[in-house]
């Protein structure tokens, strides 16, 4: 997805990150392979072995992490996810949708995820950061707890080594990343500001693909993108940018063009 040139193109402070030469290239895919397997297995290790000693304690553990994540969008007035549900099912699927991409970041550490649209930069980083801890903390319960069927020095080396190889792998991925595109880790954008920021482009294609952002995302400049739509519709009607498909025409309001003359 990174080197996707429509990507690139809409979001170009996001992606391009990976490096131009084909060596360095193939070394930070290594590293990225490697830093979301050994994060999966410390995560999932550490929870087997929490689950087999205290099972309300990881249960306790995931609720509150969740729950901070989600008072932390709803705080920040960016809970709505970026795909155009709305309505009470709006709600509904982004609650799910954020328990779900939470998830699978705890688990995996996927680089993606610092998306503004998903966790955002800086609470990607504090969330992985967060994710290692844990795993010590599980270790740590699972001994504390009496836990038989792994001996102390064999629980502490095999959290550790695996938390060292993290480290090693995620601080090679940094070095060999474009060193412009280190600051999206502490990034503190907001989904729907990083929605809202298309429409300023000059390029069409980009501005158009408001529309098939949830618009609770864009609200705030919703005169805006009517304005522009009204002023543009027939033009576009008779031009038929590639973008102008029918399933976005029919995310464009109905009263946003009825009535339209010449």
């Amino acid at each position: 997805m990174d080197t996707d040139p429509a990507k690139r193109k809409q979001s170009p402070d996001f992606y391009g990150y990976i490096p131009d030469s084909s060596g360095k290239r193939m070394l930070l895919l290594i590293c990225m392979t490697a830093n979301s397997s050994l994060l999966l297995l410390m995560r999932s290790t550490s929870a087997a072995l929490l689950l087999f000693v205290n099972k309300k304690l990881f249960f306790v553990i995931s609720g509150v992490d969740l729950g901070i994540f989600l008072l932390y969008k709803v705080a920040r007035e960016d809970f709505h996810y970026w795909l155009p549900v709305g309505g009470l099912m709006g709600w509904f699927f982004s609650f799910n949708s954020r328990i779900i991409v939470k998830t699978i970041c705890d688990y995996t550490g996927l680089i993606h995820m610092r998306n503004p649209q998903e966790l955002g930069g800086l609470y990607w980083t504090f969330n992985t950061m967060m994710a290692v801890i844990v795993c010590y903390v599980s270790v740590w319960v699972y001994l504390d707890g009496g836990g038989k069927g792994v001996e102390e020095r064999t629980a502490w080396l095999m959290v550790t080594l695996t938390s060292f190889s993290w480290a090693v792998t995620f601080g090679v991925f940094l070095l060999l990343m474009k060193k412009e595109f280190r600051k999206a880790f502490f990034s503190l954008e907001k989904g729907k500001d990083a929605t809202m920021a298309r429409f300023e482009s000059d390029d069409e294609a980009i501005k158009a693909s408001i529309i098939r952002k949830n618009k609770k995302q864009w609200r705030a400049i919703r005169e805006d993108v009517r304005e522009w739509v009204q002023s543009n519709w027939w033009r576009w009607s008779e031009e038929r940018p590639a973008w102008m498909t029918e399933s976005w025409m029919s995310k464009i309001p109905a009263e946003w063009i009825e009535g339209i003359d010449k």
